[in-house]
Formats: C-alpha cells, sequence, structure tokens
C-alpha cells in the first residue's frame, strides 16, 4: 500500500451527498416501509377483534334470552302439570270398579197412582224404533275437527249408591266454524241402554258409570263422544264459591222458589234489576229447579246458564284467584283425558274463549211427547229427527 496515498476529499465530499439523495428520494428506506405496512394490518386486526366482540355480546344475550324463555316455559309447564295432577285420571269404564260394592240407585217411583201408565198400543211404534237400535250397530258420526265431551252432573248425595246422571250436557268443540255447542239432553228421555233394556236415560249412570252412560248417547243419538268430564253435587256448591258465585236474571217465580229454601238463612243478593248474585247453595238450588215454568225443559236450560256464568266468572278473576280457584275446583273433577290432551286443551283455550257459544236441547221442540211407564213420567222421541238436529248444530251440516 502507498503510504503517501492521501484521502480524495472531494471524492468522499461527493459520496456522502450520493448518500443523502437517496436517503431523501425514498430509496434505501425498505425497514420504514414495513413499517407501515405492519401499522395497516395491526389496525384490521384490531377492527376485527372489535367486530366479534360485538358479535360474541349479542350472541351471548341472545343465548341469555333463550334460557330465560325456556326457564319461563318450563316453570309453566310444571305449573300447569301441577294443576293436572289434581284432578282425578281415569279409564272410561273406572265406575264399575270403583262402585263394585256400592248398590244401584233404588228404582224411582213418582206417585204410580196419579196418572195410567200409556197404553202398550201407544208405545208400539217407540218400541220398535228402540229395538231395532239395541239391534242394529250405530254408525256414528264424528270429525277430527270437532272434539265431543259429555259433561256428567250425578245427584250421588251419599256413598251408598252410585246414584244417576241427574245433568247431561254435551260440549262440542268445532275448530272449523269456530263455535262450541252446548247441549243438554233430557234426564227423562225414554231410550235403550246397551244391555239393559229400555229406561231413563239418566239411570245408564246408576246401571254401568260413565261408560254405560257414553256407550247410551252413542247408540241412541248416533254421534261420537270423545271424552267425558264428571262431577256430582255435593261439590257443585265449592265449585261455584271457587269462582266467586254467579251472576243470575231471575224471574218472579224464580225468586220465590229460591226464598222459600233461602230468604231466612241465606237471603238472595239483588245486583241491580232482575239480576241476583248466586252463590254456592243459591246456585244448587237454582240449577235444580223443577216445578217452575216448563220443568225439565226449563231446568236444563238453568244449568247450561250456571254453566256459561261459571266460564264468565272466571275469566274475570285474577292470576292469583283463578290458581286458587284451580285448586278447589280440580279435585273434584273426574276425567278419562290423559294428561297430555289436557296440557292440549288447555293451551288452545285461550283461542276457545272466543268461539260463539250455541245452546241446544235433546229432544229439541216438537220431536217429543209425554209417555208414563211404571208410575215413572218419561219423553218419548223422534230419534231420525233429533239425530238429524243434534249432527246439523254440532257438525255445521
Amino acid at each position: 500500500m502507498n503510504e503517501n496515498f492521501e484521502p480524495n476529499n472531494e471524492l468522499s465530499e461527493q459520496i456522502k451527498n450520493a448518500i443523502k439523495n437517496k436517503s431523501e428520494n425514498g430509496v434505501g428506506l425498505s425497514s420504514d416501509s414495513n413499517g407501515d405496512k405492519n401499522g395497516g394490518q395491526d389496525k384490521q386486526d384490531k377492527k376485527k377483534k372489535k367486530k366479534w366482540s360485538v358479535k360474541k355480546k349479542v350472541l351471548v344475550g341472545l343465548l341469555i334470552f333463550l334460557i330465560v324463555v325456556l326457564l319461563l316455559l318450563g316453570a309453566a309447564f310444571l305449573y300447569i302439570m301441577s294443576k293436572i295432577d289434581k284432578m282425578n285420571l281415569v279409564g272410561r269404564d273406572y265406575d264399575n270398579s270403583v262402585y263394585e260394592s256400592i248398590s244401584e240407585a233404588p228404582i224411582e217411583v213418582e206417585n204410580p197412582n196419579s196418572e195410567p201408565d200409556t197404553p202398550e198400543s201407544e208405545m208400539g211404534s217407540l218400541n220398535s224404533e228402540l229395538d231395532r237400535i239395541e239391534q242394529e250397530a250405530t254408525e256414528l258420526k264424528f270429525s277430527e275437527d270437532v272434539l265431543n265431551i259429555l259433561l256428567i252432573g250425578t245427584d250421588a248425595r251419599t256413598g251408598d249408591y252410585r246414584g244417576r246422571s241427574d245433568s247431561m250436557i254435551l260440549v262440542s268443540i268445532n275448530q272449523e266454524t269456530k263455535e262450541i255447542v252446548m247441549t243438554s239432553i233430557m234426564r227423562d228421555t225414554y231410550v235403550t241402554i246397551p244391555g239393559k233394556n229400555k229406561n231413563r236415560i239418566n239411570a245408564a249412570y246408576a246401571y254401568g258409570g260413565a261408560d254405560l252412560l257414553i256407550q247410551t248417547v252413542e247408540a241412541n243419538f248416533g254421534v261420537r263422544i270423545d271424552k267425558f268430564v264428571q262431577v256430582d253435587f255435593t261439590s257443585f256448591v265449592d265449585v261455584i264459591e271457587a269462582v266467586g258465585g254467579v251472576e243470575m236474571e231471575l224471574n218472579e217465580r224464580e225468586v220465590e222458589y229460591m226464598n222459600k229454601y233461602h230468604a231466612s238463612t241465606d237471603p238472595l243478593v239483588n245486583i241491580g234489576g232482575n239480576k241476583y248474585l248466586l252463590n254456592g247453595k243459591q246456585a244448587l238450588t237454582y240449577a235444580r229447579i223443577r216445578h217452575v215454568g216448563n220443568a225439565d225443559f226449563e231446568r236444563t236450560q238453568r244449568q247450561r246458564r250456571v254453566l256459561e256464568e261459571i266460564i264468565s266468572s272466571a275469566k274475570e278473576l285474577s292470576i292469583i284467584e283463578l290458581s286458587n280457584s284451580l285448586d278447589v275446583i280440580l279435585p273434584y273433577l273426574t276425567t278419562d283425558f290423559t294428561k297430555g290432551e289436557l296440557l292440549s286443551l288447555i293451551l288452545d283455550s285461550v283461542e276457545y274463549f272466543g268461539y260463539d257459544r250455541i245452546q241446544h236441547r235433546v229432544p229439541d221442540n216438537g220431536t217429543f211427547w209425554n209417555i208414563r211407564l211404571d208410575g215413572r213420567a218419561m219423553l218419548g222421541i223422534d230419534f231420525e229427527e233429533n239425530r238429524k238436529i243434534l249432527i246439523e248444530k254440532i257438525y255445521g251440516e
């Protein structure tokens, strides 16, 4: 190496200037460029995290809402099932096992010397029709849109006999026509009772309980009975009290009759005009009046009116009052509904409250005549005409 070499200061200065110019023009800044790129990526990552955080909060909120809804539905289900458990759920033929040790109701005798029995010559065609019904299998009318429930009110006041079906109301819920038809079946109607010959229809329950009564209704009137609900009149008082009584319009003769039994110990409460608030005992007396007006014909009408007022009174109760009322009422009811069927019926009941309610009676006007057998007053009826009218009412045909 030449020891006499001296650096060229001018060249060194040019090199420095060249490097400076490159820096100013962006040449050689690769590290800074990468920094900008990394900064943009960080911003995108933060945005993604923020979006995911919002979605996560929404999902968690939705999950909590669903859990709360499920818990409420579960609580409502358990509540409804606890009420259903208070009812007596039985098979249709339960009466025959429960009442094995109970004798049948004694034969009804109504002053046999007051009027003579109807001559056999006048009973011929009616008995022939009943014989035909007994021998031939009746084709039953039914529809998937119609639920027929037979309400049975029995007159057993003691535990020594089964009692008769003092009140029979066929409640038909038609989902197609949006109607509920309440058909009273007159207790004195002369019918054929399968396996028990001919008698008043109210004797069928005494002979074979709900099962035989249902068979009797189906055979004589040609409609399928899907379910039954039975209550005896000893509990009727408590049922009325549970809904706070019923408001009924009474005519003068009904007031007179009611005062005969209740004026001194349980006077009627007038709430304006001809309307009275009846408590349990008074409502029971009202529903069983037979000697005011057109005997059993008006009696069945009173029973349907009481039933409608029970429904109306229940609709006015608060949730707590209704719950307490159900605790009183349900243990008195016996039915062949299953728990699942009752749950479905309860869920649909809100819609049913909006249905039109129609009252009907069997036998219909102009389709019956009075007969007397063994000293007992009965009703002979035109079965063909009554079947036709009943089917029209229930099924809208």
